[in-house]
């Protein structure tokens, strides 16, 4: 009657135990598909920025059109599947949701930046084209006037110049090196001074350092607009990684409570299996502790 009730206390301990560690378990499946959104989301937002990266790369250095709809479908992209985040995350933590909303803001300041970057790009584009139509003017006022060879090297000299700066705008100067603006400069004045006071050239060559100013005033407000732009994909950057990294500890952290608890309850059941039967081997067989005469 004594063992009975130490198995009948046993098995209630048990299933107590099991009833809390079920619960636990649940809890932590339940969990499973909240996680994984989490990282799903993660994943699909880091291919998203990669993809638009690369194509609004391609837009500046390959001139492709058909790269600004990509960039912004990428866009479009990545601010739905924050929303849709946003929408679908079941705890409405508002520590979360404060920086899903500075999320989604750096998102459509990305937007609009870009939006400017190609405004920018664009105008640099249709000044370059205007130089190059006003060049061929330029070549005909020199070829009517007598000797055009050193108005020819003049004008290349411009050109030279001007494709330098183009070319290596980005590079730090070295100490006592001109610019390559000074050097246009003064190849824009040795032009003048062959030209001798031909107001044909004149006007034509004003008119070519208006359209070479505004290049440089584009691509500063192009460089100052890739700026931001870095810092804005930077943040959406990070945005993404938080996603992964956070979704796959906390998947992670789950895994290890649930194998943790499996195995406390494997352990728990057979020890205690072992315990009755153990005792009942001993109740049915008890030792012989008596001394034959």
């Amino acid at each position: 009657m004594k063992q009975t009730g130490m198995v009948i206390t046993a098995f209630s301990v048990c299933i107590a135990l099991s009833l809390l560690a079920g619960t636990i378990l649940l809890l932590n499946v339940k969990d499973f598909s909240k996680y994984t959104h989490m990282l799903n989301t993660g994943k699909q937002s880091c291919e998203s920025l990669l993809q638009m990266r690369l194509q609004e790369r391609n837009y500046l250095l390959y001139h492709q059109q058909d790269a600004l709809g990509n960039v912004k479908e990428k866009i479009n992209k990545l601010r739905k599947l924050f929303s849709f985040y946003e929408k679908s995350r079941p705890d409405k933590d508002e520590a979360w949701l404060l920086e899903l909303a500075g999320w989604e803001e750096a998102i459509n300041l990305y937007d609009r930046l870009f939006d400017q970057l190609v405004l920018y790009h664009d105008a640099v584009e249709k000044n370059i084209s205007a130089i190059r139509d006003l060049e061929k003017r330029i070549l005909a006022v020199i070829y009517s006037r007598m000797n055009p060879e050193r108005g020819i090297i003049g004008l290349q000299e411009i050109r030279i110049h001007e494709k330098g700066y183009l070319l290596f705008r980005h590079r730090p100067e070295l100490p006592g090196e001109r610019s390559f603006e000074d050097k246009r400069k003064e190849a824009v004045s040795n032009l003048l001074m062959w030209a001798r006071n031909d107001m044909r050239i004149e006007k034509l060559m004003e008119k070519d350092n208006q359209l070479f100013i505004e290049i440089l005033n584009n691509y500063e407000g192009q460089d100052d607009t890739l700026l931001a732009l870095k810092r804005e994909g930077e943040k959406i950057k990070n945005m993404c990684e938080r996603f992964w990294e956070e979704g796959n500890t906390r998947l992670h952290n789950a895994y290890r409570r649930c194998l943790f608890l499996s195995k406390t309850l494997l352990i728990m059941w057979a020890v205690t299996a072992i315990a009755i039967i153990y005792s009942r081997f001993r109740y049915k067989h008890p030792g012989n502790n008596e001394i034959s005469p």
